[in-house]
């Protein structure tokens, strides 16, 4: 695996214009160069946590949540504003507070500036944090036998290395753990949380040293010790004693929210990488909705669809009993079985299961995703070419405004791609065969360039002015204003591809 090259001999992080042009140049690498899951649901959750705790650190808005599909434990913050968490982290976890635990701990090293204050300057402090992350992904890819074990072993090398020069120094650990715990007992999570999910770290990393197997990425980035233990088990107790549990945002209905949450969380991870059998899945479906859903969408993927549908409706029976949190769920329980039915070709079902729900919660980018999914699959299974168009149409309707909110939304990207082909394949006139297909290679090379494939980006976004051009000599349409906006991409790809931190 080929590291990205940084270039350059340092860099200086001196104000907010260039951390963010580090951030959105992080998340550029990262998206080309890491498996990350793109579960509109899971990202919601994860983006929900992470934001309140930023809310109290003191830093600018995040730019992005990044979810690496990695049973590895890990989590990082890198200047910018760039989030990362592995699945792993939330599958070793007990609770979304030690899950919180990890990203407040992360908020609080870029919050007290411990980055900038490495010897080896900040500019080399990103390069280990970045190398290092990819080659404990690698490492984690790499298992099997044989050969793939080789692979392993390379990469563990590599790990190693590249981390242990990433470890923050004692004094930056000790400080980030307890900025860490007051934001995250600020944002109304438990502070106990944070000792306890590193205490099991700490065994864990005992144990596979013992056994000669790969510490999880989070202890060599962030060593621990016996008296950082103590002093975090220490401080949860006076924030206990200061009256934390009264506080009410450690209401008892939200304690319940997120015990409810993470249990969807923690299972429909387990099964979107794979970490998880059918018979798991049963046995932990007795006494957990999260698993018992989670089990449904098992089914789904291996066309069990008479299973699938038996086992949703037991759990939304379950969920009807009087559920006290129903509408903490039910966003899941629709999106599962809108995703059995895209599966079995029944776009137009899934379309009507999720479009009123979506309509009761706006403000969910899942929802938006989800039915932007269904409406996909129903443009190109209809069979009426005016249908196809409508359906194609909404897919833009819905996705386009995220992606002028957040412009890196790749998925939301992506969407718009094929959303605009699909315009293009079903257009009752040269001319607006040629508009969709320059939208089309607009968003591919946008796309392309938030997974920092810079030449890429550059060839579609040409083939997309030259088509425009054409277009306004040989069809006598106005491209003058799509042409001017088509140029400012342009732009952006170069200065993006021009910059070297």
């Amino acid at each position: 695996m080929t590291l990205p090259d940084l270039g350059g001999e340092g860099l200086r992080f001196v104000d907010s214009t260039e951390h963010k042009s580090v951030g959105q140049w992080s998340l550029q690498q990262l998206n080309g160069s890491v498996r990350t899951l793109e579960d509109a649901w899971s990202q919601e959750v994860l983006e929900h946590m992470a934001w309140d705790i930023n809310a109290y650190a003191g830093l600018p808005a995040p730019l992005a949540l990044v979810l690496v599909d990695s049973p590895q434990i890990n989590a990082f913050a890198i200047p910018g504003g760039v989030v990362g968490i592995n699945a792993g982290t939330v599958l070793e976890a007990n609770s979304m507070e030690e899950v919180a635990s990890v990203g407040a701990h992360e908020f609080a090293h870029l919050s007290q500036r411990h980055y900038e204050q490495r010897q080896d300057a900040s500019k080399q402090a990103m390069m280990m944090q970045i190398g290092g992350m990819l080659a404990a992904i690698a490492a984690a890819s790499a298992g099997g036998e044989g050969g793939n074990a080789a692979a392993a072993m390379m990469a563990g090398s590599q790990t190693l290395a590249l981390e242990s020069q990433m470890a923050f120094s004692r004094s930056n650990e000790r400080e980030a753990d307890r900025v860490g715990m007051a934001l995250m007992t600020k944002a109304g999570y438990e502070p106990n949380a944070m000792h306890q999910f590193f205490a099991r770290l700490n065994a864990l990393s005992q144990l596979n040293s013992s056994r000669n197997r790969f510490l999880p990425s989070f202890i060599m980035t962030h060593p621990l010790s016996n008296e950082r233990m103590s002093e975090a088990q220490s401080r949860a107790q006076v924030y206990a004693r200061q009256g934390y549990k009264n506080t009410i945002s450690n209401s008892e209905a939200l304690k319940k929210q997120r015990t409810i949450q993470f249990d969807l969380l923690k299972w429909r991870l387990a099964v979107l990488t794979n970490q998880t059998t059918e018979n798991e899945l049963k046995v932990a479906g007795e006494n957990s909705l999260g698993a018992r859903l989670a089990l449904v969408y098992w089914y789904a993927m291996m066309n069990r669809f008479g299973e699938a549908n038996a086992t949703l409706q037991t759990a939304r029976s379950q969920l009807n009993q009087g559920h006290a949190l129903k509408s903490s769920v039910e966003p899941l329980f629709s999106i599962t079985q809108a995703e059995i039915l895209r599966i079995q070709d029944e776009p137009q079902s899934a379309v009507q299961l999720l479009a009123p729900l979506q309509r009761l919660y706006p403000e969910r980018r899942d929802l938006k995703i989800e039915l932007a999914l269904a409406y996909l699959d129903a443009s190109k299974l209809a069979t009426n070419q005016q249908a196809g168009q409508q359906s194609a149409t909404q897919v833009i309707a819905l996705v386009r405004p995220l992606v002028n909110n957040q412009p890196h939304d790749v998925q939301s990207l992506r969407l718009l791609e094929q959303a605009y082909a699909e315009l293009a394949r079903q257009a009752d006139t040269a001319a607006s065969k040629t508009i969709a297909t320059v939208q089309s290679l607009r968003y591919r090379s946008l796309k392309q360039l938030w997974h920092g494939q810079y030449d890429s980006a550059q060839v579609s976004i040409t083939q997309a002015i030259n088509l425009s051009e054409q277009a306004k000599d040989t069809e006598n349409v106005n491209t003058a204003p799509l042409v001017a906006t088509l140029n400012a991409d342009l732009a952006r790809i170069k200065k993006a591809n021009d910059f070297k931190p």
